[in-house]
């Protein structure tokens, strides 16, 4: 079964077992919808979640105190991936997309490696022969992305403005 991971275990929160998450998606309200998730290949139900301006917060079943939620510290979160969130039109998760083939006017120029999450667009970083290169995720650039066959298309003369390569 594919797992998706959703956030990360900072701390424990108090001596009741809950646990401060940092969270791995662009929106904290999915984890109020959470039934289950997987810590360590492990399986726990979810009792609560909250979400606060100080962060989020799950409390999972037989994680009852402290000392067990300590245990868990830095582990990443994870979920079913047929339980993740629909996406929307032109959406993607970013490990459908790690290690798609790049192609700039239908020249293979790399494939990408990483996504860098910035307020107010993504950043694609692609690895090339000439080194890394990083473009917005915009449209203007991207004209399309086809997970099916790991490929992205970018607009030639958008790339050729926008693209920084890394030294």
């Amino acid at each position: 079964m594919e797992r998706l991971t959703v956030g990360k275990i900072a701390k424990p929160q108090g001596v009741g077992g809950e646990l401060k998450i940092s969270p791995l998606t662009d929106d904290v309200n999915r984890f109020k919808s959470l039934k289950s998730v997987f810590v360590d290949g492990k399986n726990y139900n979810v009792c609560k979640a909250r979400i606060s301006p100080n962060g989020v917060f799950l409390t999972l079943e037989g994680v009852n105190d402290r000392n067990s939620a300590e245990l868990l510290r830095n582990k990443d979160v994870e979920v079913d991936r047929k339980d993740a969130v629909r996406l929307e039109k032109d959406r993607y998760f970013i490990v459908d997309i790690i290690s798609c083939d790049v192609y700039v006017d239908e020249e293979k120029i790399g494939s990408l490696v990483d996504v860098l999450q910035y307020g107010s667009a993504d950043v694609y970083v692609i690895s090339t022969k000439k080194g890394r290169v990083m473009i917005p995720a915009i449209e203007r650039i991207v004209l399309g992305i086809d997970v099916e066959n790991k490929k992205i298309t970018l607009d030639g003369q958008a790339f050729e403005d926008l693209a920084v390569y890394e030294e």
